[in-house]
């Protein structure tokens, strides 16, 4: 009988190695290294966002600053340019019915459809005299306009007293022609950057003139006595 041989193969499993507390503190904090790049990285996130929303917000800021400052500067140039023509322009008009001026003179602020429209500066109220001196008064009580518009309204009283005229013939006998008072609106529109008064509209006639208040100086208090 033969003797078989029998060859075990003995398969030798590794023995499991037991963690240390060196080996889990290693793999927490490579845990918490990758936690710590993705707060950094949500961090970063949200400091360019807010960055980018704070320009935002300032560039937005400036423009509307910047906008009303402009607004404002038109308004005021155009406040100052109206009312120069406004103030000027209905003295010069004065005069011309007065006549001390001609009709081409009114040009420079009125629009010529208007002169030819314009009663008072086509008629011949003062044609018999000849006025030496006048008081123009000219009270602006409204004034509306926009610093993108083209188009102005304002609301003036006119008075012209004292009125000192010789007749140029010694026929006339007649008292100079009052003038009378009228409430006007004015219109004013912008051509080729210039201003010019295109309109006047009678809104009141004679409007009754408020009194100026007179102080008393006996109420002020000084070291005089009062008798």
């Amino acid at each position: 009988m033969h003797k078989r041989d029998v060859r075990r193969t003995i398969r030798i499993m590794p023995k499991r190695k037991k963690l240390t507390d060196a080996d889990v503190k290693k793999v927490e904090s490579v845990i918490l290294s990758d936690t710590d790049v993705e707060k950094a990285d949500r961090s970063k996130y949200g400091v360019a966002r807010r960055s980018i929303w704070y320009i935002l917000r300032f560039v937005l800021i400036a423009s509307v600053v910047v906008t009303l400052c402009y607004a404002a500067l038109m308004e005021a140039m155009y406040v100052s340019n109206i009312y120069i023509i406004v103030t000027e322009g209905m003295e010069m008009r004065a005069d011309c019915i007065l006549g001390n001026k001609s009709k081409a003179e009114l040009t420079e602020h009125f629009t010529e459809s208007w002169l030819q429209e314009d009663e008072a500066v086509n008629g011949n109220k003062y044609s018999l005299y000849r006025v030496d001196s006048y008081d123009h008064r000219l009270e602006i009580e409204k004034f509306r306009v926009w610093p993108w518009s083209k188009e102005a309204t304002l609301q003036v009283v006119e008075r012209v007293p004292n009125i000192q005229a010789t007749p140029y013939s010694s026929d006339t006998t007649d008292p100079v022609p009052s003038w009378v008072a009228c409430r006007y609106e004015i219109t004013v529109d912008k051509f080729d950057g210039r201003w010019y008064i295109t309109r006047l509209t009678v809104v009141d006639v004679d409007p009754p003139e408020e009194p100026h208040a007179t102080p008393d100086y006996s109420k002020l208090e000084t070291d005089i006595p009062h008798y």
